[in-house]
């Protein structure tokens, strides 16, 4: 799944399944997390890398004009 598709399927998803737990598998990564506990760490996620994608994006759009 692409995080934009998360992020859509959790906006859709109704407020009280939101905080049901999604496992109780405790060889599993989702033990004991509901969907809003994903929804915090990806978008923690996302928050720590976006300063690194807007800065490879810069430096390939400058990179561009002399490479043409």
């Amino acid at each position: 799944m692409q995080t934009h598709e998360f992020y859509q399927k959790y906006a859709n998803t109704p407020l009280d399944k939101r905080f049901n737990f999604l496992s109780h598998d405790f060889t599993d990564i989702l033990n004991c997390m509901t969907l809003n506990d994903v929804y915090q760490e990806i978008k923690a996620i996302d928050d720590k890398i976006r300063p690194d994608i807007i800065r490879k994006e810069k430096l390939l759009k400058a990179v561009d004009k002399f490479i043409k």
